[in-house]
């Protein structure tokens, strides 16, 4: 999280000094969106692991949810 905040200050600075997607915003959008991919990789990885200790009834309906979060076009 704290990387992201980082990322966004730096890429709000190069916004705020090109004012067009100039190099310095696609470099900053670059960083925002690895750090961004690290967060939901880390968050992925802590889903699968309170998932493995799951009956398989609880599975099922962690699963059901899951999906739902993910396809829900309301959010």
């Amino acid at each position: 999280d704290a990387q992201l905040r980082a990322d966004n200050a730096r890429l709000a600075e190069a916004v705020a000094a090109e004012h067009v997607f100039g190099p310095r915003v696609a470099t900053a959008v670059d960083a925002t969106h690895r750090s961004m991919g690290a967060v939901q990789k880390a968050t992925l990885e802590h889903v699968f692991a309170m998932r493995a200790i799951l009956r398989p009834d609880q599975a099922a309906k962690f699963d059901a949810a899951l999906d739902r979060t993910l396809t829900d076009e309301s959010k």
